[in-house]
């Protein structure tokens, strides 16, 4: 064997493989975007990141030709995030456009099979002009193997798909089934259709921008450029396991379980307070990391610390609607579901008055949407752990989180009120004939919601009946919530036993 042609070959091999068309690369660095491998840079802790299937490359058939440009416009491999192990694949839009076929669903393939044996997160980078047709019906047959993969890890390992670029068609559909999808706001276009196609049926002029696609639900955060969004992928993972059986946690956060939660009576006595400045008054060091936060806004989906241990916090948001929304309910569900599969606690903070109205007879799905959250809380093997804050009327109290629908521990602050009706529509359905033959029907009205508000809204009255644990102090909040926790901390493994 001639050695020096071996290695003379060998080394025209990796060329081909590193090879990128300086045009595209003129293009992209004008648009402020990276290549893959300059994404795996600065996604990796610095020298870690290693390549895998790195030869695979198309095959010819009768329209093209095994040229050097054919190996494939995705790269894939693993690496160090933050100490942990990672895997991730690339669209490369420096080399054919990204463009997708069946050698790239192949890398792709390969790789997640890699991330199940080692039990490692699997992060997704989406930049492509779209499918290779030349290769026709292969492509096709590409995507769905890759979808099959895709779904063959769903809720064993996390999945964090980020859009740098265009995804369209079965691109869209794949990043879609990740468990978190985020979208940089330069040069990311998201959509199945073409955004011409969706514009002339009527979805307005950003059709498939990240303004769209947050407002509709379809991913989860907004970054404003490739490097924020692969910084807030390092974000999520901190507070994810590496799949459903790991334990470890990566979180760094530092604030003791004894911090008192000053100044959170002043902030609930404050009407349509802002729920968000709970949770940061609640979370370690004031952090939280919120999900579909332009959807669905009558509810707050969110990872925080609490005491050292990641938990998911799903909330009403009284300061933007104080009844429940068929999104919300859908969100709200979605994300209990997420949680559950990867053995995060949720905490829900109640302040809710019940479900809209309006909503439904708008033609909004709420009966679905209440269902599915009703089911994932009983459904669900972690630790719930539920703070009624302030209005819990109605089904609204059943479902959300509730002693009934499978929660562990029910706390409620004194300014929580629990009742069957709000007080002015159980006044008006109990006692309108009364009201109507005082002297004075304002005054005789005021004074009975108010004494349905002490003897019947109470949560003493729930405290009595078993519906609630305890009613705290304010100050005491994170104390108690953080013990809770704590004490729920085996929960998972045991009802895994069952």
């Amino acid at each position: 064997m001639d050695l020096q042609k071996r290695q003379a070959q060998l080394e025209t091999a990796k060329k081909e493989i590193t090879f990128c068309d300086k045009t595209a690369l003129t293009k992209i660095s004008g648009e402020g975007k990276f290549t893959a491998r300059e994404r795996m840079e600065t996604l990796f802790d610095n020298g870690t990141f290693v390549e895998t299937a790195s030869y695979i490359k198309a095959r010819a058939n009768e329209f093209n030709t095994a040229k050097v440009e054919q190996y494939e416009g995705v790269i894939t491999g693993y690496g160090s995030i933050d100490g942990r192990l990672v895997f991730c694949y690339s669209q490369d839009i420096s080399r054919l456009n990204g463009a997708f076929g069946k050698a790239a669903a192949e890398k792709i393939s390969l790789l997640y099979d890699l991330a199940l044996k080692n039990g490692a997160p699997v992060v997704s980078v989406f930049d492509s002009s779209g499918a290779k047709l030349l290769e026709g019906i292969d492509v096709l047959d590409g995507y769905g193997k890759v979808m099959r993969k895709s779904a063959s890890i769903k809720g064993k390992l996390p999945q964090i798909s980020v859009i740098c670029g265009n995804a369209s068609g079965a691109a869209a559909i794949i990043s879609s089934m990740s468990d978190i999808v985020i979208m940089s706001h330069k040069n990311a276009s998201y959509s199945v259709n073409p955004v011409s196609v969706l514009q002339n049926d009527g979805a307005g002029k950003n059709a498939g921008s990240a303004e769209y696609a947050s407002e509709k639900g379809f991913v989860c955060t907004v970054c404003e450029d490739e490097t924020q969004s692969l910084e807030k992928v390092k974000e999520f993972l901190a507070y994810l396991p590496s799949n459903k059986l790991d334990k470890n946690i990566y979180l760094s956060e530092d604030d003791s379980a004894n911090r008192q939660a000053d100044g959170l009576e002043a902030l609930v006595s404050n009407g349509k307070y802002d729920m968000h400045s709970v949770i940061s008054t609640i979370a370690d060091d004031g952090k939280y990391l919120e999900l579909y936060a332009q959807n669905g806004t009558s509810m707050i989906c969110a990872l925080i610390s609490l005491n050292g241990i990641p938990c998911g916090v799903v909330a009403n948001a009284p300061s933007v609607n104080s009844l429940i929304g068929a999104d919300g309910t859908r969100k709200a569900a979605e994300f209990i579901q997420f949680c559950n599969s990867f053995s995060l606690p949720v905490l829900t903070l109640v302040d809710c008055e019940g479900f809209s109205s309006t909503c439904e007879a708008k033609g909004g799905r709420l009966v679905s949407g209440a269902s599915a959250l009703a089911f994932a809380y009983a459904s669900a093997s972690i630790p719930l752990i539920t703070l009624n804050i302030g209005a819990a009327y109605g089904s609204a109290f059943a479902v959300l989180g509730s002693k009934s629908v499978g929660a562990d521990i029910v706390f409620a602050l004194n300014s929580a009120k629990i009742s069957v009706m709000n007080p002015a529509s159980a006044i008006n359905f109990m006692w309108n004939d009364r009201i109507a033959a005082a002297n004075t029907p304002a005054e005789t009205k005021k004074k009975l919601e108010e004494e349905w508000e002490l003897n019947m809204s109470s949560p003493i009255i729930a405290a009595q009946n078993g519906y609630i644990d305890d009613i705290i102090d304010y100050k005491e909040t994170r104390q108690r919530l953080a013990s809770a926790l704590e004490m729920l901390s085996m929960k998972s493994e045991f009802q895994a036993l069952k």
